[in-house]
């Protein structure tokens, strides 16, 4: 496995270390407030692209963990991949997180087994809407695949690595890229509890060069404006993005569906703020795996932390869900309260090394 020669956030490992949940909140929250002024401090990406991918159903009881009123069995939520270019040591590198491979992911038992319930039909071309795939995205983005750098994702639900860094026969799609993950996220998929199956690809990783990964064991800091943060919880080497722009600081993962779930009184979807006040929870979790929900509410408490309130509407936090609640007509009384659109900063470009020459 490869190394990184990243930046670490000692205050974010001294907190996270703390085995005791409760101090341990307290003490992330200060944490992050540091963390959130060091991004800000060094300034903002080079360039941010959100790209969405595919719409389709996931259930309701798991979107808001039971909050939400409504006779619709799924939501709808549409899942993007974000392209991040910063500086490295003077160089431009260019990082996909959540590069998602849809005609692989169908093959999570999830998503098989609600393929063979409802049919292929209905199931890919009535619940689910395709918006692009990640090199039809990139190929808009005038990127090429040796352009890519690097390619993360915030959990490996329904990921298939193989057809981006090769594997078990295949060919990598991109020939540079490294895979950065969390040590604890990579070695769960090679094990996997009865639980946590459903939601994986099988043999997802099979095969994948070992110097093509490398494996994190904590926070780190990319380039200015750009940082992978730690949030285990929603699986156990859970990782979000924090990206800084002009619009603000970003956060993005799966942690939550919806902004509104890092403050959910200002929900006006039935049920979350009810739910909210009667338990006195200050979010809402993404509650499709119970691997350590107390982890994972003290995550989102560090990813609300660092994003900070948005300026178009301070009652909603800068969080992006890196798969968001969608309005659908399958959805009744589902649809967000808020939404950030489309994030976008600066102008994707080819590093230096890929640049054309002038004639």
């Amino acid at each position: 496995m490869s190394t990184h020669p990243f930046r670490t956030f000692p205050e974010l490992d001294a907190a996270s270390a703390d085995p005791h949940a409760a101090s341990k909140l307290r003490k992330l929250r200060r944490a992050g407030e540091q963390v959130r002024e060091k991004i800000l401090s060094e300034g903002t990406a080079e360039a941010v692209a959100t790209c969405p991918l595919i719409t389709l159903p996931y259930p309701t009881a798991f979107a808001f963990s039971g909050a939400a009123r409504s006779p619709a069995p799924y939501i709808m939520m549409t899942n993007r991949m974000t392209v991040v270019q910063f500086r490295h040591e003077g160089a431009l590198k260019t990082l996909l997180f959540n590069p998602t491979d849809y005609e692989r992911g169908v093959h999570g038992p999830f998503y098989w087994n609600l393929r063979q319930k409802y049919g292929a039909f209905l199931s890919e071309k009535v619940l689910s809407h395709r918006h692009g795939t990640v090199q039809s995205h990139l190929a808009q983005l005038g990127l090429r695949p040796d352009d890519v750098d690097y390619i993360a994702f915030d959990h490996l639900h329904l990921q298939d690595v193989r057809g981006w860094l090769g594997g078990e026969g295949a060919t990598a799609y991109f020939p540079r890229a490294k895979l950065l993950v969390m040590r604890r996220e990579w070695e769960l998929v090679k094990d996997l509890h009865p639980m946590q199956y459903p939601w994986f690809v099988p043999h997802g990783t099979d095969g994948v060069p070992e110097d093509r990964v490398v494996l994190l064991d904590e926070s780190i800091w990319l380039g200015p404006g750009v940082a992978i943060l730690s949030t285990p919880g929603h699986t156990q080497g859970n990782m979000s993005l924090a990206v800084n722009t002009d619009r603000g600081l970003f956060v993005v993962s799966e942690n939550a569906v919806a902004t509104e779930c890092f403050t959910p009184l200002s929900s006006g979807i039935p049920g979350i703020k009810a739910a909210a006040d009667h338990l006195g929870a200050e979010v809402i979790l993404n509650g499709n795996t119970r691997e350590n929900s107390l982890d994972q509410y003290s995550s989102m408490v560090l990813e609300k932390t660092v994003a900070g309130p948005s300026k178009i509407d301070p009652s909603f936090v800068n969080f992006f869900p890196s798969s968001e609640l969608t309005a659908s007509i399958y959805a009744p009384g589902l649809s967000p309260t808020f939404s950030h659109g489309e994030i976008s900063q600066g102008t994707v470009r080819r590093g230096s090394a890929h640049a054309p020459r002038a004639a």
